[in-house]
């Protein structure tokens, strides 16, 4: 999966595969092979490049704010495929979500019929030991759901529609 990576004032092209049970990460075309476990809550340790990190990493809005030591940073990302899709879709038609990521689904909080509206969470999907609420963009109708708690989904992969 490919993502753009905006941290502080940088913004940084990953790609981001599943192997043997740990991931590749590639940053602006450097390669690293990282090992994630989620620790706490926020906390994570992580082993990248024979090195280990302990990093907590909370929601705020749309970014997260992530801290190693005295270090911190905003992080946004976006998926340049999906912001694509977004920019062509009409407001007025149904709206597919979609996984960002490979990952499991760990709850669905809403059901085929509810009403929602927009920045309501739909899905949450744990991706890379982290869990992600995916949201509506628009008020509407949830015309159906693709997924159930415990299923594992492929980047892209269709969660559910909103009409």
């Amino acid at each position: 999966m490919k993502i753009s990576a905006k941290a502080g004032n940088q913004v940084h092209e990953v790609m981001i595969e599943r192997e043997d049970g740990l991931y590749v990460v590639e940053v602006d075309g450097t390669r690293h092979v990282v090992d994630a476990h989620k620790l706490e809550v926020d906390f994570y340790s992580i082993l990248m490049d024979e090195r280990s990190y302990e990093v907590s990493v909370e929601p705020v809005g749309d970014a997260y704010q992530v801290r190693h030591g005295a270090s911190e940073l905003l992080v946004s990302m976006t998926d340049p495929s999906r912001s694509a899709r977004e920019g062509q879709a009409a407001d007025d038609g149904p709206e597919k979500l979609v996984s960002m990521m490979p990952g499991k689904i760990v709850r669905v909080l809403v059901a085929e019929g509810d009403e929602v509206t927009a920045g309501q969470g739909i899905v949450v999907v744990e991706a890379m030991k982290m869990e992600n609420e995916v949201v509506a963009s628009k008020d509407g109708k949830v015309q159906s759901l693709h997924v159930e708690t415990g299923q594992t989904v492929e980047g892209g992969a269709i969660l559910a529609v909103i009409e």
